[in-house]
């Protein structure tokens, strides 16, 4: 459970999930992992800086087998906003706002 200190109202779990960040339609995406996941957003670690407030759009791919019974990978395709920014000595961490979301079930072969 949070503690009365910390500011979310979800409980945050731990995983470690591939994320594609994407600013405009047509710009490459900028891929990280996230360290921790709720319903309602998620940290990780990039290599670009982003603002505060800005709105993307991602993808969180959810691996298949595992603990959720899934046969293969499936993903959620996000709008988001950066609601935290921090320079790290590893890049730049962000937490992102997760304002609505789908289920894509067929993600295709990877990008090459």
């Amino acid at each position: 459970m949070a503690s009365s200190e910390d500011r979310r109202k979800r409980m945050r779990f731990p995983l470690h999930w591939t994320v594609r960040l994407f600013r405009q339609p047509g710009r490459p995406s900028v891929e990280s992992i996230t360290k921790n996941l709720s319903t309602e957003g998620f940290y990780c670690i990039t290599s670009e800086s982003f603002k505060l407030g800005e709105r993307l759009q991602c993808m969180i791919v959810i691996p298949g087998g595992g603990n959720f019974g899934l046969e293969s990978s499936v993903g959620l395709e996000c709008h988001v906003t950066v609601r935290r920014m921090e320079k790290l000595p590893s890049g730049f961490g962000i937490g992102c706002h997760i304002e609505d979301y789908s289920l894509v079930t067929d993600l295709g072969p990877p990008a090459l």
